[in-house]
């Protein structure tokens, strides 16, 4: 995982909240919308049904309302769980009729107006109500009378209350998924960006971090000069000269850095075999092992994985520069690659001065450099780009100790 500053966890942070809140948004207002739905179905089919009921008593007529009553006319609509009752309207008084007990018990009022659902409190108990005119045959009559039908809804009250009980824990769980699913989403849709701006800032800090030092020489140097103007260029040589090699110094440890990034960047795989890459190579430093008296050993397999040509050439360039840098006279650098079930080994050891154990892990950073090789010209960059290379390309390196002395880089490549 890419190392996150405060700056980028904090866009991370902000990337991962408007995702949350649209997770939220969307999938929350379908869930309230999917609940309230049927919710208000439920009811709106019992208010329907009341309806019906209200109004198909209400047709048979006062005569008949009565005789629906007491049993000596057959109701139009018939389910036991709805109640009812004739309301009578004259003058300034209300009269109730009705066989139920508990609507007799209890006399709810009239209220409200005819054709209108209502929900009304009758002994404690919730009913979803509808009151019908009935029809009467005389006509101006100052007598008016409703019918009016009580649907208990208590169960469906409770059952409501019960979805919303219910509902906290889903509502608790639904966050949580969609928090988590937001900070992944929101860390795989910026690792991207995460990975180019650590690289730039890195880059940035090191370059920084280590032109100090020359530039500082530099300016020394070129101040000396003009402290002197008569003097001539062969006078103020060893200065020239000097500031000379820390423009070369700032201009390798540039290539260097911007190396690593371009390691680490993914490229398109061309169609080379890495042995014929390595082989080629090694030809190109047998020369330069020769002529500083030591043995270049090359011992290449066939490996038929397709690599990018440049990347690898740079790679062994690396590895084998360094070998022929830390060995003395009459060492020996050898090379090899192996071809294996799963891709390819490529190991580059010498017989030189080697680096302390204790010291193995840390030779791969950026600017490192053994306490026992200090006193040879180098910029600490060399295993770090050839470490961005093979982690590039999906491969693993490593360093050990090379037995009896000396250093060994083992790099694997998987074949895709």
């Amino acid at each position: 995982m890419v190392s996150v500053d405060r700056d980028i966890k904090k866009r991370w942070m902000v990337f991962a909240l408007v995702n949350l809140l649209l997770v939220l948004l969307i999938f929350g207002a379908l869930i309230a919308g999917f609940v309230a739905y049927v919710a208000t179905s439920q009811r709106e089919v019992l208010r329907d049904g009341v309806r019906d009921y209200a109004e198909a008593i209400a047709s048979l007529g006062v005569d008949g309302v009565r005789g629906a009553m007491t049993g000596s006319s057959a109701l139009v609509m018939d389910s036991p769980e709805y109640r009812f009752a004739l309301y009578t309207v004259s003058g300034g008084s209300v009269m109730i009729e009705t066989t139920d007990d508990f609507l007799e018990r209890n006399a709810p009022i009239l209220g409200g107006r005819a054709g209108v659902n209502t929900t009304e409190s009758v002994g404690g108990h919730s009913f979803e109500t509808y009151t019908a005119a009935v029809m009467t045959s005389d006509a101006g009559a100052e007598t008016r009378y409703y019918v009016k039908v009580f649907a208990p809804c208590d169960n469906l009250n409770e059952a409501m209350d019960e979805v919303s009980v219910y509902c906290i824990p889903f509502v608790i769980a639904f966050i949580v998924v969609a928090v988590v699913f937001s900070f992944v989403w929101g860390y795989i849709a910026i690792k991207p960006i995460m990975t180019d701006y650590v690289k730039q800032k890195d880059f940035i800090n090191d370059m920084s971090h280590e032109i100090r030092t020359p530039l500082a020489v530099i300016k020394g140097n070129l101040e000396n000069v003009l402290a002197s103007p008569e003097a001539t260029v062969g006078e103020q040589a060893e200065m020239l000269y000097q500031s000379l090699e820390e423009v070369d110094y700032m201009t390798d440890i540039s290539s260097g850095l911007l190396n690593i990034v371009r390691g680490r960047s993914a490229g398109k795989s061309k169609e080379t075999k890495m042995s014929d890459v390595v082989s080629e190579t090694v030809d190109m430093f047998a020369d330069m092992a020769t002529m500083a008296n030591k043995a270049l050993i090359a011992n290449i397999e066939y490996c038929d994985i397709a690599v990018d040509r440049e990347k690898i050439k740079q790679l062994a360039s690396v590895l084998i520069e360094n070998a022929v840098k830390y060995t003395r006279e009459g060492d020996r650098i050898t090379v090899r690659l192996k071809n294996s079930k799963d891709g390819c080994v490529f190991t580059v050891s010498d017989t030189g001065i080697g680096v302390p154990k204790a010291e193995l892990e840390s030779i791969f950073d950026r600017f490192y450099r053994a306490e026992n090789v200090k006193s040879v010209p180098g910029t600490g960059l060399g295993l770090s780009i050839a470490k961005a290379i093979v982690e590039g390309m999906g491969g693993t390196i490593k360093a050990s100790s090379n037995i009896p002395s000396g250093l060994e880089i083992t790099c694997v490549f998987k074949r895709a």
